[in-house]
């Protein structure tokens, strides 16, 4: 049994099972609506219904101006109507699962790994800077966003340690080189918008990994766009990578903040939550675009409280991630 599926304002429609997510179907047809942890914990993908009937796993049913999450729910009705955004930026960029191999390991503190990987010459594998993928490995598999900007370098991931964690355990003890693994996506709709609204990254953790790869790829296109990174840790040493220093240093254009939330008496920066650290430093969001990156919490909490700031809600961009044992 299938449904119709339109999509408004762009007016797109596909087909969808009924025994799919609208999501899932969606992604099938090559229109991707804007997710990212496909398991209803971030909120990213969430809709309104503007007419037809959709159910979520529990049954309950959604109608007519209900919000609902297109990850969750599945088409009850023969036509459903959804408020969400398509992006034809992604239209053309195809999932897939690739083999690749480890080409370099770098640990920091005992706390973070970077790995990048280089991928067989014929993977014809494209992503946009700011999606992430998901990463299998002797029978698991972890979510990670890309951390560089170009395919031509391999593929680029920050990694930090999970006490008893699966994947965690595996990648940091003793990950040779040339270490076969696989790799599938890219996935996500975390990727910078094209206009010429100043951009503020915020990044919680390994949350800086996709803002690498996006403020890498602006950097390579020239952009004249003003950049404020403001990067969150829980303590000064935390802080596993310069490169933010060295583009504020270089670039007129972009200014970096470091916070820290934790006790650290060798520290003299900025303290607090990271999201309020952008709240101290401007009067008003309203001409600005946000990109969020890390836990549901810390994003949740600057999409309420940025909105304060007259931020728009369609210029707050996000991308949650949830720690995996």
């Amino acid at each position: 049994m299938t449904t119709t599926v339109k999509l408004s304002p762009s007016q797109i429609t596909f087909r969808a099972i009924k025994s799919k997510t609208v999501l899932e179907s969606a992604l099938e047809s090559g229109v991707v609506l804007e997710y990212s942890c496909k398991n209803g914990s971030c909120g990213m993908c969430e809709s309104v219904l503007i007419a037809g009937e959709v159910s979520d796993k529990q049954e309950n049913v959604y109608k007519t101006g209900d919000r609902f999450l297109t990850c969750q729910c599945k088409p009850t009705s023969d036509e459903v109507t959804i408020e969400a955004e398509y992006y034809p930026e992604l239209a053309e960029i195809t999932q897939k699962i690739v083999p690749c191999k480890v080409s370099s390991t770098n640990i920091i503190a005992d706390e973070y790994i970077i790995i990048k990987f280089r991928l067989p010459p014929t993977a014809s594998f494209a992503f946009l800077p700011g999606q992430y993928i998901n990463l299998h490995y002797q029978g698991i598999v972890r979510s990670y966003s890309i951390a560089n900007a170009n395919i031509q370098d391999g593929i680029e991931l920050h990694i930090r340690r999970v006490n008893n964690g699966a994947m965690s355990g595996l990648l940091f003890n003793n990950l040779a080189i040339n270490t076969l693994l696989r790799l599938e996506g890219p996935m996500g709709t975390f990727f910078v918008r094209d206009d010429v609204r100043p951009i503020i990254f915020l990044a919680g953790g390994t949350g800086f990994a996709p803002v690498k790869s996006m403020v890498e790829k602006l950097i390579q296109q020239d952009s004249k766009r003003d950049i404020h990174i403001y990067w969150g840790m829980n303590n000064s040493s935390d802080f596993y990578s310069n490169l933010p220093i060295e583009w504020a240093d270089k670039h007129e254009n972009i200014r970096y903040v470091p916070v820290i939330s934790g006790e650290d008496s060798q520290w003299s920066g900025r303290k607090g939550f990271v999201h309020k650290a952008v709240i101290e430093d401007f009067h008003s969001l309203s001409t600005f675009a946000v990109y969020a990156c890390g836990s549901p919490m810390m994003i949740e909490a600057a999409r309420a409280d940025f909105v304060k700031k007259e931020l728009s809600g369609k210029h707050f961009f996000s991308d949650a991630f949830t720690v995996s044992k």
